[in-house]
C-alpha cells in the first residue's frame, strides 16, 4: 500500500520563511520515500509562488483569502483543517514556533487527530514511523509509533537545521482563491518583548522540598536567593502545598535548570525532581536524612534541619556577595 503524502503547513508571513525552508528542508531528510505536498496560507499568491514554488515539492497549493492573518489563530486553523479534510495525508507537518504550534493544536482538535509536539527527527522501522522528540526540557529522548498507513499531525524543531543551496525544481502549484472563511478571532494583540526566565537562565538557584514544611520556610529561602543574587525554586510537593507559585517548580513536570551553584534545601532528591537539575555545576544539599538520595548527587552535602541551616547562612551572609 503507497504512503500517504506528507502535507508541510506553511505561513506566508515574512518572519516564518526561514522557517518554512528548514521545515521543507527537514521533511525532504527525514521522509524520503513520501511525496511532499505543501500548503501556503498568504494574501499574496503571486509572492507566496515564488518563494516556494521552486524548493523540490511535489505540489504546492497556495490559498489566498483577504483577511489572512496568522495572529487569527482560531480562523487560521478552520482554513487548514478544512483544506486537509479534502486531502489525503499521512503526517501534517508544521514547524515549532509558539504561535505556529498553537494553530496545529487546534487543527488536530478539528481533524479528530492525534498531535506530536517537538519532533526532531523521523525514521522508518519495519511498518511504523519512529519520531524522536525530546522531553523533560530537552534533557532526554521519547520515541513514539506511528503506523505508515496512519495520519498525525506533527510539529518540528527545525531550529538546528542547517540551511543547504540545492538546485532549484518547479513545482505544480495549484491556486486557491479562498472567499468563505471563519470569523476572525474576537481578540486584539500587542506586541511584547520577549520575558526572560529568570529561574532557568539564573546562575544561582536557592530550592526548597517538603524539608521546608511551611510558606514561611520558603521566606527565609527567598532571603537567602536574595543575598546569593540567586532565584527561588522548589519540587512539586512544595508547589502542591501551596507554598509557593508553579512557575518556580523545577524538575520533570517543570522547568529545567542549570545553574552554576544549586543549593537544596529539605529536598529528598526524587528523580522526578533531580532531571530538572543534576546537570548543575555544584550541587550543595541539605537534609535531615544523611541516607536522602539528593546527597548522591551533592558535591557538599549538610546532614541537619534545613531551616536551622539556612538561618545561619544568612547570619554569615550580612552583606550582599558581589555579583
Amino acid at each position: 500500500m503507497p504512503k500517504e503524502p506528507a502535507y508541510l503547513i506553511l505561513f506566508a508571513d515574512k518572519r516564518d520563511y526561514e522557517n518554512n525552508l528548514k521545515l521543507i528542508q527537514f521533511t525532504q531528510t527525514n521522509l524520503k520515500e513520501e511525496a511532499i505536498k505543501a500548503v501556503v496560507l498568504t494574501g499574496d499568491a503571486q509572492e507566496a509562488a515564488s518563494m516556494y514554488g521552486y524548493v523540490g515539492l511535489s505540489e504546492l497549493d497556495v490559498l489566498t483569502y483577504a483577511q489572512y492573518s496568522k495572529i487569527n489563530i482560531n480562523q487560521t486553523a478552520t482554513t487548514i483543517s478544512t483544506f486537509l479534510r479534502g486531502q489525503p495525508h499521512g503526517f501534517a507537518l508544521f514547524d515549532n514556533e509558539l504561535g505556529t504550534k498553537s494553530i496545529a493544536k487546534r487543527v488536530a482538535a478539528q481533524l479528530n487527530e492525534p498531535i506530536i509536539t517537538n519532533i526532531k527527527t523521523i525514521t522508518t522501522v519495519d511498518h511504523d514511523y519512529r519520531l524522536e522528540k525530546r522531553v523533560y526540557g530537552g534533557e532526554m529522548l521519547r520515541y513514539v509509533k506511528v503506523p505508515v498507513e496512519g495520519q498525525a499531525l506533527v510539529t518540528c524543531d527545525v531550529a538546528s537545521v542547517q540551511l543547504s543551496d540545492k538546485d532549484k525544481v518547479a513545482s505544480p502549484i495549484n491556486m486557491h482563491k479562498i472567499t468563505t472563511v471563519a470569523p476572525s478571532d474576537q481578540v486584539t494583540y500587542e506586541v511584547v518583548k520577549q520575558a526572560v526566565d529568570t529561574l532557568t537562565n539564573a546562575k544561582v538557584v536557592v530550592a526548597g522540598g517538603k524539608g521546608m514544611q511551611s510558606p514561611a520556610g520558603f521566606q527565609l529561602l527567598q532571603e537567602l536567593a536574595n543575598q546569593l543574587h540567586g532565584r527561588l525554586g522548589a519540587t512539586r510537593v512544595a508547589v502542591e502545598a501551596g507554598w509557593v507559585d508553579a512557575d518556580m517548580m523545577i524538575g520533570q513536570t517543570g522547568k529545567v535548570v542549570k545553574p552554576d551553584v544549586y543549593i537544596a534545601a529539605g529536598i529528598s532528591g526524587a528523580l522526578q525532581h533531580t532531571v530538572g537539575m543534576d546537570q548543575s555545576k555544584y550541587i550543595i544539599a541539605i537534609n535531615t536524612d544523611p541516607d536522602a538520595a539528593i546527597f548522591k548527587l551533592a558535591d557538599l552535602g549538610i546532614v541537619g534541619d534545613a531551616e536551622a541551616v539556612v538561618k545561619q547562612l544568612l547570619s554569615v551572609l550580612k552583606e550582599p556577595v558581589s555579583s
